[in-house]
């Protein structure tokens, strides 16, 4: 009995040390792909660039039809964000492909925040809640009216 319960406990660390290792290459990528573009000015599309004209900054959330779960979570986030400042751009990373070529992003949800001047400010994967994204937007407000 004591064998079973043993090898049944080296299966578990084995598991758990496989599951903690992915989440770490996965957290190394997604930094390294942030870290290419955040604190860096982008050239937006036209499309995209004409919003940000008239707005402190422009947040760019890329959501994929696929992965439901996070999008659904976050769209409600979005959707608060938006009613509040207007300068939400959904998008689909599966359709705009040139966007997330650009901007780097691979994965749904990401959420971009752009300030006035075009430069990439903050690079988000995964939910986050909604006073999260808030702070960050009047960061960037209040560094812009400065």
């Amino acid at each position: 009995m004591s064998n079973l319960i043993n090898t049944l406990i080296a299966l578990s660390i084995i598991v758990i040390s496989i599951y903690l290792i992915f989440k770490v290459i996965n957290s190394l990528a997604i930094a390294l792909r942030a870290r290419k573009v955040k604190n860096k000015k982008v050239t937006l599309p036209p499309k995209i660039s004409r919003n940000l004209t008239n707005k402190d900054c422009l947040i760019l959330y890329f959501s994929s039809p696929i992965a439901e779960k996070g999008n659904k979570k976050m769209s409600n986030v979005m959707k608060l964000i938006n009613d509040e400042y207007k300068n939400v751009i959904k998008l689909d990373i599966s359709k705009d492909k040139t966007e997330a070529e650009l901007l780097n992003v691979i994965s749904a949800p990401t959420t971009v925040i752009i300030d006035k001047n075009g430069t990439v400010r903050h690079y988000l994967t995964g939910f986050k809640p909604y006073p999260s994204i808030k702070s960050m937007i009047e960061r960037i407000t209040k560094n812009t009216k400065s």
